[in-house]
């Protein structure tokens, strides 16, 4: 008999499945039934009604597609059955975001997340999130204690936990406003944080000044800009190749099939299973909105009401910097701050480890922050002063408030009015209304500094300092433009007629471009379109490389160079599942950037500098830079060789395995399946 005991033994990985099922008497086949029906046995309700302790019944149920609606009178009650759908639904994983942002990983599943819960103690994620919630409006707050309380009730109500908190044999601790703010703070870091961009714009200053650092430092395709004319981005400080990256677009009347505005959004997160968003609909007092929050956080980031849809991409703009700070060469436990020569402050934490010793941390710290070395790769630090990091993140944010209101928003004012306070992320937001208006709003608290700097700054520098946050009146924004639509996909937002330093590190202008060549010419847009922009495979840098690729390869004789010629030879450029041209092309570029990179960097910094910005596509299409000391056509034309090897190498000989689904695969791998 498989006993509820066996059975977890085997999910544990105590037992093989061959042994457990052995012991029970039981078939593999029956093994797999008993352990989908222990897991269903967690699962909630498809309808529930919450009364206890509410001023009316909250109604809870599920579509089909597991999505909750939830209903209520008050607005506090609906948040609360917001927070009690949302435990039901994801519980395990609201606990892992809690202890991510609280540095606490490590003592539940190991070794592996130790740097994570460094990274997040030296942050101090845990303090900021204490003091925001005693500085929360009492509005905000208020609607927080009610997710909060939401929370709590599903957790006392569970009678039997999700299967994780069973195997890893722990209970989910009561829930509070610190922990729904420290939850968001650490998505926040991890949007935008992302300090290996500085050590990026550090290793350029090995590239001589002028052309070869700029062109690094410029994403290809720059001269697709959010809004403002073509020309080089303004001031870049590093690029990024925007494989990964965010789409959104809103197409106006005049455009559109029946005259009402269409959005499309699709900001992008790492894949996971579950995803990092939950998606809800909310029925209530001030709420009626369909959309998707942050799992563990109330309100809508994107989604629409009656009247509005709104949705995102993020924007790299630099929101943190790194300060090398000057140590008393008699004194070592002192740094200079102006003038003045400071103790540096001490925090000692200690991190619990499952299965192994607790490691202790000591944290030291600047009037600018936490110092940071131990966050970046050694290669990068090696012989850097201390690093202290300044973050937007570390101060006071009306973020909740704001993503509370712009679902209510019922118009464009009203819209750019909540987003007034919007610090963090850097978001480009996208708008579109039932009337067909559409528009644009980039929102956040950007520091001022005086002095364009790509990688470090130097902590007694005046013009290093952060001298307030550009206006948001000044911040990038388009309304009803003359094309008909608004678009952005990570790309630098401005040109270099705009006012004020914006600069980060902006992705490839290459998707972006896709998405105005398609809305241009659009008309009658409408919900059918959208999905077929959304699934567009067509790639722009493909369609402009290979020309030049085939011409440069046309008078090799080599079979290596040839055959891959043919493959590329009469491609649409469409990443369709089934085509073969498209693994060669990606296994060329993988090949290509590493040797472009390698020409210029140390091997120490190869595995850290992996994007050479626009060089990639100026090699190929034009070779107006010195980058190459050696012999530039060989480099190509080995990077074509090691393409066609690789492919044979991974899928064999035949031919019929040489498709581009073969190489783009993903793979969901639960926390626990180690």
């Amino acid at each position: 008999m498989l006993t509820d005991a066996l059975l977890l033994a085997a999910l544990r990985g105590e037992y093989s499945l061959e042994a457990v099922c052995r012991a029970a008497g039981v078939s593999e086949a029956e093994f797999r039934r008993e352990r989908d029906a222990y897991l269903r046995r967690s699962l909630p309700p498809n309808r529930a009604t919450w009364r206890a302790g509410l001023a009316a019944p909250v109604d809870v149920w599920r579509d089909r597609h597991g999505i909750p609606h939830i209903h209520a009178a008050g607005t506090s009650d609906l948040f609360f059955g917001l927070g009690a759908a949302m435990a039901q639904d994801r519980l395990w994983q609201m606990d892992c975001f809690r202890r991510r942002g609280q540095g606490r990983l490590a003592e539940l599943l190991g070794p592996e997340y130790l740097l994570s819960d460094i990274t997040h103690h030296t942050l101090d994620l845990a303090g900021i999130a204490a003091r925001e919630a005693g500085q929360l409006d009492p509005k905000t707050a208020a609607t927080l204690a009610a997710f909060v309380a939401g929370i709590n009730r599903a957790i006392e109500a569970q009678t039997v936990l999700p299967i994780e908190f069973v195997l890893l044999d722990y209970r989910p601790e009561p829930w509070t406003a610190a922990d729904a703010i420290v939850s968001q703070r650490a998505i926040w870091w991890s949007l935008s944080g992302r300090l290996p961009s500085l050590v990026v714009g550090e290793a350029a200053e090995l590239l001589p000044g002028g052309p070869l650092r700029e062109a690094f430092l410029t994403p290809e395709f720059a001269d697709e800009r959010i809004v403002g004319s073509a020309g080089p981005p303004l001031q870049p400080t590093g690029s990024d190749d925007g494989a990964t990256g965010s789409n959104n677009w809103a197409v106006g009347r005049g455009k559109t099939r029946g005259g009402a505005g269409v959005l499309g959004s699709d900001p992008h997160q790492r894949f996971a299973l579950p995803g990092n968003r939950y998606e809800c609909r909310l029925h209530g007092p001030e709420d009626d909105a369909l959309g998707v929050t942050w799992v563990g956080s109330p309100g809508l980031v994107y989604g629409r009401n009656r009247r509005i849809a709104w949705g995102l991409t993020n924007s790299n703009a630099s929101v943190r910097d790194l300060y090398q700070e000057e140590v008393r060469r008699d004194d070592p436990q002192q740094y200079r701050d102006g003038a003045t020569w400071r103790t540096f402050e001490e925090r000692r934490v200690e991190i619990a480890v499952r299965g192994q010793p607790a490691q202790q941390l000591t944290i030291r710290s600047t009037v600018r922050g936490p110092i940071a070395n131990h966050l970046l790769p050694a290669a990068a630090v090696e012989i850097a002063p201390p690093l202290s990091l300044r973050w937007v993140g570390q101060e006071h944010l009306d973020d909740m408030r704001a993503v509370l209101a712009i679902s209510r928003a019922q118009n464009w004012e009203q819209f750019r009015a909540a987003l007034r306070d919007w610090a963090l992320p850097v978001y480009n937001w996208g708008y579109a209304d039932v009337d067909g208006h559409v528009g644009y709003q980039c929102a956040a608290r950007i520091p001022l500094r005086g002095r364009i700097v790509r990688g470090y700054r130097e902590a007694n520098n005046p013009f290093d300092q952060w001298d307030g946050a550009i206006p948001f009146t000044a911040l990038p924004s388009q309304y009803d433009p003359a094309r008909g639509f608004i678009a952005s996909a990570n790309q630098a937002p401005v040109d270099d007629a705009y006012p004020y330093p914006l600069y980060g590190a902006f992705a490839s202008g290459v998707r972006a471009l896709r998405i105005r060549e398609t809305l241009t010419g659009a008309s009658a847009f409408d919900g059918a379109a959208c999905a077929v922009l959304q699934n567009d495979t067509l790639s722009a840098r493909a369609r402009r490389l290979v020309p030049h690729l085939l011409r440069r390869f046309a008078s090799n004789d080599d079979p290596a160079i040839i055959a891959f010629c043919e493959q590329l030879g009469g491609w649409d450029f469409r990443y369709d599942l089934t085509a073969t041209a498209p693994i060669f092309f990606e296994l060329f570029l993988q090949h290509w950037k590493r040797r472009v990179v390698a020409e210029r960097f140390p091997e120490r910094l190869l595995s850290l500098v992996t994007d050479p910005g626009s060089v990639t596509t100026r090699l190929i299409e034009a070779d107006d830079l010195p980058w190459f000391r050696s012999d530039e056509a060989a480099a190509l034309l080995e990077c074509a060789r090691q393409a066609v090897a690789t492919v044979h190498a991974r899928f064999g000989a035949d031919p019929s395995g040489w498709v581009w689904g073969a190489l783009h695969r993903i793979v969901f791998r639960h926390p626990l399946s180690t």
